[in-house]
């Protein structure tokens, strides 16, 4: 497995890391924590050495899980976790200090600010990762789902090592400011989403029924005018795949791994076959051919996607509106 630094700390992570959002029992069904902790085990005899996990993610049931499956591996492993929105100093070091005791360490590696809090000031929160980054309790501090706005406010109160976007062969807006922003200021670029919530999988059929903990339904790919869209995309991809022996998901990954400036792109497993599946997207080449092909029916679908700032719709229409595109 291929390892990249991450900006000037130091820190070098693999190419795909293990998403633990699955693992902690809210928004994707229910998980099961002993295959989960194989799966962990799993990831590091192939070379995966990255997880990113948070609170949210069952309330801190991920990182309780992830503690417990490098329990005596810590040091092979690189792990991100977030402190969440309610920003204000005293916030963040309890949050932090909490997950220490969940993962069972005494550092994570990167520390992101999950998202963007305009009711709080940004200098404030910089300088309260700063602090945690000095004493030793913090590696490297990351950003999650900022605009360049932001990214560059940010780094005026401190230093942003990494920024956490959602990027994938469907959703491409990060091309368009973030991406070029990091790779000319040296930060790294962590993607989420990197198989479009399981969009880019080849699995998933327009009249599925979800667990009803299952959050993708509310993300705004799986609305109507984008839903048929999007699963067409997949379905075009799949001779390709199959053509060169790959699965629709392990053709995404190997696509999103080869773009300039993407550091790593998080994947979520919760099970050993989904995370040698996940593994697979590094084990063949990618010929010109197929890439410019590839990427031909990803252009077409994106340049037909309204502008979102994000994958849930949250912000879309009341920060920013999103650059104008040729079509």
């Amino acid at each position: 497995m291929e390892k990249r630094k991450v900006g000037d700390t130091g820190i070098e992570i693999s190419a795909i890391g293990l998403g633990c959002w699955p693992m902690g029992g809210t928004g994707w069904g229910k998980p099961d924590d002993e295959e989960s902790i194989r799966t962990i085990h799993k990831s590091l005899e192939l070379g995966v050495n990255f997880f990113d996990t948070h609170f949210l993610y069952g309330r801190g049931h991920s990182e309780e899980v992830l503690g417990r499956g490098l329990a005596g591996r810590r040091e092979k492993a690189v792990i991100a976790t977030k402190v969440a929105i309610d920003l204000t100093p005293d916030a963040i070091e309890s949050q932090v200090s909490e997950a220490l005791e969940r993962l069972k360490t005494d550092y994570v590696d990167i520390l992101f600010i999950h998202w963007p809090n305009r009711s709080q000031p940004l200098a404030q929160t910089m300088e309260a990762m700063e602090e945690l980054r000095r004493d030793g309790r913090v590696r490297a501090v990351g950003v999650s789902n900022f605009d360049v706005d932001l990214i560059e406010m940010a780094s005026k109160y401190g230093t942003v090592d990494i920024v956490q976007s959602p990027y994938n062969l469907i959703w491409r807006f990060i091309e368009e400011d973030v991406l070029p922003h990091c790779m000319n200021a040296g930060i790294g670029i962590c993607t989420y989403g990197s198989l479009a919530q399981g969009l880019l999988t080849g699995t998933i059929r327009l009249n599925m029924r979800y667990d009803r903990m299952d959050y993708r339904p509310s993300s705004v790919l799986w609305r109507p005018e984008n839903l048929g869209k999007c699963l067409y995309t997949a379905e075009r991809l799949r001779p390709i795949a199959e053509n060169l022996g790959v699965t629709v998901a392990q053709l995404s990954l190997r696509w999103l791994t080869l773009q300039q400036g993407v550091t790593t792109a998080l994947v979520g497993a919760r099970t050993v076959e989904e995370i040698v599946e996940n593994v697979g997207a590094f084990s063949w080449s990618f010929p010109e051919s197929a890439m410019k092909e590839v990427q031909e029916i990803s252009d077409e679908l994106y340049l037909s996607m309204p502008y979102y700032y994000d994958m849930w719709g949250n912000w879309s229409n009341v920060y920013r509106r999103g650059p104008q595109r040729e079509t």
